[in-house]
């Protein structure tokens, strides 16, 4: 045997334990790296998703907090313009009072006056009027005794005067504290203003971030259909078996005068219309501000309050299988349960910036299936695009 065959022989069992069973415990430890990675990167995506869930229900959420906070102070600032109101009215029949007890006054001091001019004019029945008198002495007694009957007279006149100035100074007193009580009315009602602007500017603030942030424009759009889902659910409960009556209302297409007069912006299932691409079950209607918006047909309020996405929101059902939403309402002249007639004032528009267009927000369900308003409107009752 040569050299090198027996070196390799005998190098051969002193290379084979550090290759071969090392290997193994090398790719058990790779692989258990690999896992653990995996576990910590399955565990942080699930905690992003969770992340991204609660912030996409907070959007809707912290909008809605916005329109409470608004309402509220709206509602704060009527209340205080009533009380304004009720407050210009008590000084007015202060200030009223006041001037008809100055002009009786002033009329009882003339009167005074020239009773005093007459009485000292006269002056007193002495020796050198009788003697120089050209009246008999019958006569002088006898207007020296009118006089006296004046004069006892008139201490009622100075009573009556010197009463008459008091009140004028109570009134007057009054009279202060009335506008001292106005004046905070006022400055309230200022405080309740600019926490409104302040809420308003917080809204609208909020609303641009969705518009020009695109992961809180889609966040929007998913929270919006997934308000839309709600709304269909809960008008198929409402319709519940009764879905199949009809009555007046059907017979009333193409007759119906619209909930209020303006423009079409947006019309049923063309996203594209406006700003609107979540809402497209209905129509969206520009309007004045304040502006008076009606029932389009007699029926019963099913809802009247405040529904995230939708902002103030009025349905009422027709004939037990139809209904109409009225959304993006600025305020609610309805209750729950009220029986409303075709034309009836149901609400008002107001600041209505939503997250997708503005305006008021209408349609009409067949149970819960949503129906081209347009189709069941008066012709020409509202401005097309």
């Amino acid at each position: 045997m040569n050299l090198p065959a027996v070196a390799l022989i005998l190098l051969l069992p002193l290379l084979t334990p550090y290759s071969c069973p090392a290997e193994p415990a090398e790719s058990s430890q790779m692989s258990s790296v690999t896992i653990g990675k995996l576990q910590f990167g399955i565990k942080n995506q699930e905690r992003l998703v969770d992340q991204s869930t609660q912030e996409e229900h907070s959007l809707l959420d912290q909008l809605q907090q916005l329109d409470d906070n608004i309402a509220a102070h709206q509602g704060k600032i009527d209340v205080l313009k009533g009380k304004i109101q009720a407050q210009e009215q008590i000084i007015a029949a202060k200030d009223q009072e006041l001037a008809n007890i100055a002009k009786k006054n002033e009329a009882l001091r003339q009167h005074l006056v020239k009773r005093l001019k007459a009485f000292y004019v006269m002056g007193k029945t002495g020796f050198l009027n009788v003697t120089f008198s050209g009246k008999t002495l019958p006569d002088l007694v006898l207007t020296q005794e009118a006089f006296h009957s004046l004069v006892s007279y008139d201490q009622a006149l100075f009573k009556a005067y010197r009463e008459s100035v008091e009140a004028i100074e109570r009134i007057r007193q009054a009279d202060q504290l009335e506008k001292s009580v106005l004046e905070n009315f006022l400055a309230d009602a200022a405080r309740e203003s600019e926490a409104l602007k302040q809420a308003a500017d917080e809204k609208n603030s909020l609303l641009k971030q969705v518009q020009t942030q695109k992961g809180l424009y889609t966040q929007a759009l998913k929270e919006m259909r997934k308000a839309e889902d709600k709304l269909t659910a809960a008008l198929s409960s409402a319709s519940g078996a009764q879905s199949t009556q009809e009555r007046g209302f059907a017979l009333a297409k193409g007759k119906l005068p619209p909930p209020v007069w303006g423009e079409v912006t947006s019309r049923f299932h063309d996203p594209a219309g406006d700003d609107d691409p979540a809402l497209t079950n209905g129509l969206s209607i520009k309007t004045q501000e304040r502006a008076d918006v009606y029932a389009v047909y007699g029926g019963t309020v099913l809802f009247a309050g405040s529904m995230r996405g939708y902002g103030k929101l009025v349905i009422i059902e027709h004939d037990r299988q139809y209904h109409t939403v009225t959304a993006r309402l600025g305020e609610i002249a309805v209750r729950e349960g009220d029986v409303v007639k075709q034309g009836q004032v149901i609400g008002g528009t107001g600041e209505t910036a939503a997250l997708f267009g503005r305006g008021l927000y209408f349609e009409i369900r067949s149970g819960a299936q949503a129906e081209d308003p347009l189709r069941w409107l008066q012709s020409g009752s509202l401005v097309l695009p």
